[in-house]
């Protein structure tokens, strides 16, 4: 479940907003500039404009603020201040942070003042609709589009009528009692219409003309009416304008004065919509007159008492403060629901009871005293606590607690696992003390109780490398699999498949090396369908399988499918008789005829734009390893950075008994250059020795490399197998060339596969025909 957005910082423009760790328009311009580097204007460490080199809140202020001084000498001029400002949902001017000039291009100053209005007050554009002879006719009547910067262009141009129509929008302007805003709005729109009529030869201005203009059709159509100078038919009237959604604007609230962007906040429309709860009269605390009260205070003042103390009761004044959405917290549930009357625990400062003193918990382990009977704590109703309502923490706990504050700085983790660790480590160090180590099964636990807030593995490793954890056991993911899988059958089976599983482990009746719980979970896996069958057939134990069960079960399957089966089974008999749980061996003498796979090429049209279509720095250097190099997935997960060498341009790859050495084209070196660089840019306190890392192995101090399913999603998001890529590509080497040498020298293959793909490419060479 995806969190939502809480009241913070953008980290890229600072200004406060309701939104993740960057704002939207934030997001989309780092999108678009990848560059970090100082900004020439403000000089902050930020994502600049590719061109100009300046940040995002420099290029809105330039605008905004008309910097005119700064465009003529952006290196001679001071540095100047960035203004911070709140970010309102739809209202962050989405054209205001466009670059000054194009990537590659440098501005031109007297271009670029001009286009921003600086120096040009007035000004007259001839080009711009130009007068014609009075009376002339059109030759096409084309409609025309006038964009919003129309009237500067002719701000300073002599148009006739203009003298009548001044005083008429005047004296419309007060009747509709609008401002100067409205005034000029409305006449630059006639201007640009008396404008279209000298071009046009003259004359009445037709009704249709009003098309051109974007906005204030109906205003400017009543003002030219009542000026006399607008052709209207008979009985016609202006057509009122097609209004969108109105968008919210930064207003105070109504009721508290909370700034938001809404003329009621929600925590006072929740009081106006359940007025007849409430008191109606003068605020006894900030005076306000006829507003909705509780015990004596408005709204406003309950949320001030409350966030305040009981101290701020009497006192005049009130702090005013943002609305939502900025603090939804304060607005809707303080000053609401925690007023509630006779319910404990929800009441102001001033009616509630004196809180206890807090004292250091009673259940703080002792060092070196094991539990009587260790039994398994639950945390569900501690974890959700306030940390205010835990047991006090000792002077101990609280270095504890700084050490890892520390450490997350050092480490640059980011700010929600940070907070979730140090509330695990408070809340754990409360209960339980850190004079002794704190159980890992705890740590566990408590994750499990608050799933959306649990500390990970962080803790853990934090406390481990303290010496203030005490590990779970670990048991392995294969073996709870496979003795979750032989819980399925029935009991003489499921006895019978745990005595196999004994012996492949090495503990049965002769001595020899164990197997990997691994294979026998693919043993398991490849005996599923078959022992399924059986079951289903009345089979109530191995024993009643023969040659016969065995025979049937293998014509039922080919290819590969019959070969794990065989091999399975092979086993799980082998054992049973070993163990004299069965008489006879019923995979005796049964033999498979082994399949050969030949090598297949993947369309050209699959590979093509392959690395381009990759999304990140890391998965493009994946892919380029085994669709260059032919590198093995597992291989890839295990490189250690220190395999790359860069001024050499080599990468060396471990394999059994053997080293690989691979020589790096141009295109792979500069991934694999850029992926250094950025991996460093991320992580620059990371320990993990290995060559491709991401956020959940980066940081984690026991080193795990990523896993190989990271991988093939990164081929599955392409639409391909990494394998087959694999394949593919050491086949098209060999279809280029018939020498297996060349094919063992460059993937670094055995002779048996290298010849496996030379006869694959050049069949003719094998004298026989594959089918």
């Amino acid at each position: 479940m995806t969190a939502l957005p809480r009241p913070r910082q953008c980290l890229e423009c600072l200004n406060w907003g309701f939104n993740y760790s960057y704002c939207d328009t934030c997001r989309r311009w780092r999108q678009k500039q990848p560059t970090t580097a100082s900004c020439r204007r403000c000089r902050h460490t930020a994502r600049v404009s590719t061109a100009e080199r300046v940040c995002r809140p420099c290029l809105r202020a330039i605008r905004s603020e008309r910097d005119f001084e700064w465009l003529a000498d952006p290196d001679g001029c001071r540095s100047r201040d960035r203004q911070l400002s709140l970010i309102f949902p739809g209202l962050n001017g989405k054209g205001e942070a466009q670059p000054l000039s194009r990537p590659g291009r440098s501005w031109d100053t007297a271009r670029l003042i001009q286009r921003l209005g600086g120096g040009q007050e007035e000004q007259d554009d001839p080009g711009f609709s130009p007068p014609t002879s009075p009376g002339q006719m059109l030759l096409f009547n084309r409609r025309r589009v006038l964009g919003h910067l129309a009237e500067a262009r002719i701000r300073a141009r002599a148009l006739a009528d203009w003298d009548r129509v001044e005083p008429v929008l005047v004296q419309r302007a007060a009747e509709l009692d609008h401002g100067g805003e409205w005034v000029r709005q409305v006449g630059g729109a006639i201007r640009v219409m008396l404008a279209l009529r000298e071009s046009d030869g003259g004359g009445l201005i037709p009704v249709k003309a009003l098309e051109s203009i974007s906005a204030m059709r109906q205003a400017v159509a009543e003002v030219l009416q009542q000026a006399g100078i607008l052709d209207v038919p008979d009985g016609w009237t202006a057509p009122p304008m097609i209004r969108g959604i109105r968008q919210a604007r930064p207003q105070s609230c109504r009721s508290c004065q909370a700034w938001g962007i809404r003329s009621f906040c929600p925590g006072c429309r929740g009081w106006r919509d359940n007025a007849d709860q409430f008191d109606v009269g003068d605020c006894t605390r900030c005076k306000r007159e006829v507003v909705l009260l509780r015990d004596g205070l408005c709204r406003g003042c309950c949320l001030d008492v409350t966030l305040n103390g009981l101290q701020t009761r009497h006192q005049p004044w009130r702090q005013l403060m943002l609305g939502a959405p900025f603090t939804f917290n304060t607005t809707v549930h303080l000053a609401y629901v925690r007023h509630e009357v006779g319910l404990p625990g929800f009441q102001p400062h001033w009616k509630r009871s004196p809180e206890p003193e807090r004292t250091a918990s009673a259940h703080r382990l002792i060092p070196g005293q094991d539990p009587l009977f260790p039994m398994a704590r639950d945390w569900s109703r501690i974890a959700s606590r306030h940390l205010t309502e835990l047991p006090l923490l000792t002077s101990g706990d609280e270095e504890l607690v700084t050490a890892l504050l520390v450490e997350a700085q050092q480490l640059r983790w980011r700010e929600g696992p940070r907070d979730k660790c140090v509330r695990a480590l408070r809340v754990l160090a409360s209960w339980l003390g850190t004079d002794a180590p704190i159980p890992e099964e705890d740590i566990r636990t408590l994750s499990a109780a608050t799933p959306r807030s649990g500390p990970g593995p962080r803790l853990a490793q934090f406390l481990a490398r303290r010496d203030k954890l005490v590990p779970a056991q670990r048991q392995n993911t294969d073996a709870v699999r496979v003795e979750f899988a032989i819980a399925q059958y029935n009991g003489n089976i499921a006895d019978e498949l745990r005595t196999w599983v004994k012996v492949l482990r090495g503990g049965g009746r002769w001595e020899h090396p164990a197997t990997t719980w691994a294979t026998i979970r693919r043993y398991l896996g490849n005996l599923k369908p078959v022992l399924a069958d059986w079951q289903a057939a009345g089979v109530s134990s191995l024993r009643e399988i023969g040659r016969e069960e065995v025979d049937n079960a293998l014509k039922a399957r080919k290819g590969r499918t019959a070969e794990g089966f065989h091999s399975a089974a092979r086993s799980l008999f082998r054992a049973l008789k070993q163990e004299r749980v069965i008489f006879a061996d019923p995979t005796r003498g049964v033999t498979v005829t082994a399949v050969e796979k030949v090598p297949r090429s993947i369309p050209s049209d699959s590979l093509k734009g392959i690395i381009d279509r990759t999304p990140m720095t890391a998965y493009k250097l994946i892919v380029a390893l085994v669709a260059v190099h032919a590198l093995g997935l597992n291989e890839i997960t295990r490189l250690p950075a220190s395999a790359l060498n860069l001024s050499d341009g080599r990468l060396t790859v471990r394999r059994p008994g053997r080293r690989h050495v691979v020589y790096l084209d141009e295109l792979t070196y500069e991934l694999a250059a850029e992926w250094m660089r950025e991996r460093h840019r991320l992580w620059p306190m990371s320990s993990n020795p290995h060559l491709i890392v991401n956020r959940f192995t980066a940081m984690n101090t026991d080193a795990p490399p990523i896993s190989r399913s990271t991988i093939k999603d990164v081929f599955t998001a392409l639409g391909l197998s990494g394998q087959k890529v694999r394949i593919d590509r050491m086949l098209h080497e060999a279809q280029l060339t018939a020498d297996p040498l060349h094919l063992i020298r460059l993937f670094g293959i055995s002779e048996v596969t290298a010849v496996r793909y030379i006869h694959t490419a050049h069949p003719e060479r094998t004298g026989k025909t594959l089918r």
